[in-house]
């Protein structure tokens, strides 16, 4: 899984190879007043408070969603301290599911 350096101040995100960093530039505004960036294969989106980070992403599948493929999305979230640069990375145990219109934990 990639590393990823978010700064909230500056609201940029970059992800790293090797030993570089790599700026993602593609911004959108999300729902509830989230900033996001679009990924190659998703997003990340970032929610501040005062002091904590949500962060929630989506990855889709490389083979893409659809009735030939019924491989859905994977979502992460995480809550991490309000610092800058924040850095980070999502495991399985970051992934979440959406039931009953409510998102928890995948691997409960």
């Amino acid at each position: 899984m990639l590393k990823f350096k978010f700064d909230y101040l500056n609201n940029t995100l970059a992800y790293q190879k090797g030993k570089y960093w790599y700026e993602i530039i593609e911004e959108f505004q999300g729902s509830f007043g989230s900033q996001g960036f679009q990924l190659d294969n998703g997003w990340i989106s970032f929610t501040l408070y005062e002091k904590q980070i949500k962060i929630f992403a989506k990855k889709e599948s490389l083979e893409g969603n659809d009735f030939l493929n019924p491989e859905p999305a994977i979502y992460y979230r995480k809550y991490l301290p309000k610092q800058r640069p924040l850095i980070f990375t999502f495991e399985d145990k970051d992934q979440v599911e959406k039931i009953n219109g409510r998102w928890g934990k995948k691997h409960a």
